[in-house]
């Protein structure tokens, strides 16, 4: 009859694949944060240790808000922190005359010093400028020949207002959609179709 071995021989088995385990679940680890943005990392973070966490989204967030509410400019910017990042809605209704790329000059003010605002973070997050529109069509002989167009010139004049207060142009990039990306049906509840197209054109300022 075989002998069987003694358990003790095969001890180093169950360690040995112990260490396995725990080295996969270490890179899954990795991995999965890798894919998180800063802004969920963030969230993270806080619900983690209940505190907000220096200089975050959240807490640029909070600098923002305090400055549209003091200088009343809550139907020019809004704001909202998603799992993508910080996001600064301008209403391009306020800030840009029908089909036209051009900043209003008695808004330009206003608008620098907002984008102001986020100098002391260009350093350490990155910028990307969507533009944004309806669903309707550009004027035929206009000067922009389909929404893509009007709304890629509008984020890259705001992308430029952002390198103009400090941001470093490597750190921004500009996005353009047209009307591919919607808001939430939520977000347009109670409006007419005239006040869900202001909202729908827009140029967001995103910081991740």
């Amino acid at each position: 009859m075989r002998r069987r071995k003694p358990v003790g021989e095969e001890s180093w088995l169950l360690s040995y694949a112990d260490l396995i385990t725990n080295l996969l679940l270490f890179f899954v680890v990795l991995l999965s944060a890798a894919n998180l943005s800063k802004g969920r990392m963030q969230q993270i973070a806080k619900s983690l240790s209940g505190a907000e966490q220096p200089k975050s989204l959240e807490s640029i967030r909070k600098d923002i808000d305090a400055r549209i509410a003091a200088q009343q400019l809550k139907d020019l910017v809004s704001t909202t922190v998603t799992n993508d990042g910080l996001e600064i809605s301008l209403n391009s209704g306020l800030v840009f005359d029908s089909g036209r790329a051009v900043i209003r000059p008695e808004i330009e003010n206003v608008v620098t010093s907002m984008l102001k605002t986020l100098e002391p973070y260009g350093t350490g997050y990155s910028f990307a400028v969507e533009g944004h529109t309806d669903s309707n069509p550009v004027l035929v002989g206009g000067a922009f020949s389909s929404n893509w167009d009007l709304a890629a010139e509008r984020a890259i004049v705001v992308r430029e207002r952002l390198e103009s207060v400090g941001i470093p142009r490597q750190r921004v990039r500009v996005e353009g959609y047209a009307d591919t990306k919607p808001l939430p049906p939520k977000e347009l509840e109670g409006l007419t179709p005239e006040q869900k197209n202001a909202r729908l054109r827009r140029v967001v300022v995103r910081i991740y």
